[in-house]
């Protein structure tokens, strides 16, 4: 089968070292989605591709693919956007690099998703931007429209078994049945939540685009909402969507607490 040639606009999701001089890249491309390819002589001193593989960067990329192959060949890389400067904070980083490290885990090659690319663009560069009690709300909006731009967007105002609002201090969430639960319906069928931090997930979920002034600040018990959202996007990636990047930040705020 003949090799086609695609040209597109991407975001570079994760680099890693092939032999002596070339890098195996991992890129979510705009019109096709996730593409895995060799970039032969890309750690060369004199590389053509320059700064371009830089992991957050936004490039142009042209590829040579064969559909019978997993791994493709980067012929040209351009810079269009450096990488966002995240360097303010590991915080940062450490979502920055989260957001690569979900769409990589929860998309296969060759299946394109415009929105799913906005969002990863959006909350890349929003990171360098918004304040600091921010930037967790920021991540846990795109985690929202994440699932949203694969299928699977969670119920957060409605009980998803008897259709009731959900009110009073207390509510469930299933990852298995895919949102809210109430009082009633909740309890043996998923993890329990204030009703104050499901409000809010519902509340970020009803942004239709992220802003400093629209996004609020994190409230300050998140241990519930960070559990919710990683049990929710875990249970459809599987086990392999674990994110490495969150147990790092974990493992600092851990280390951070007063003995």
């Amino acid at each position: 089968m003949p090799r086609t040639i695609v040209k597109t606009r991407a975001i570079v999701l994760r680099t890693m070292r092939m032999g002596e001089t070339s890098s195996l890249v991992t890129l979510y491309a705009q019109e096709y989605g996730k593409l895995k390819a060799m970039a032969r002589g890309a750690r060369k001193p004199k590389s053509r591709f320059g700064a371009a593989l830089g992991l957050m960067t936004e490039v142009q990329a042209v590829c040579y693919v064969k559909e019978t192959r997993d791994l493709q060949t980067l012929s040209e890389c351009a810079l269009l956007k450096p990488a966002p400067d995240l360097s303010q904070s590991l915080e940062r980083l450490s979502f920055g690099s989260a957001a690569c490290e979900l769409v990589d885990r929860l998309t296969i090659e060759g299946e394109g998703n415009s929105r799913l690319y906005q969002c990863l663009a959006g909350v890349l560069h929003g990171l360098a931007e918004v304040e600091p009690e921010q930037v967790e709300s920021l991540f846990w909006y795109f985690q929202l429209r994440a699932a949203a731009a694969l299928g699977y967007r969670p119920e957060l105002r409605q009980c998803i078994t008897c259709q009731r609002e959900l009110v009073g201090p207390s509510s469930w969430f299933s990852a298995a049945l895919g949102g809210g639960l109430c009082a009633a319906c909740g309890p043996g069928n998923g993890v329990r939540l204030a009703q104050h931090s499901l409000r809010f997930l519902a509340d970020l979920q009803g942004l239709r685009t992220y802003s400093k002034e629209a996004l609020p600040q994190a409230p300050s018990q998140r241990g519930e909402i960070r559990m919710a959202l990683r049990s929710f996007l875990e249970y459809h990636g599987g086990e392999h969507s674990r994110l490495k990047s969150l147990d790092f930040l974990d493992g600092l705020n851990k280390a951070a607490l007063p003995v």
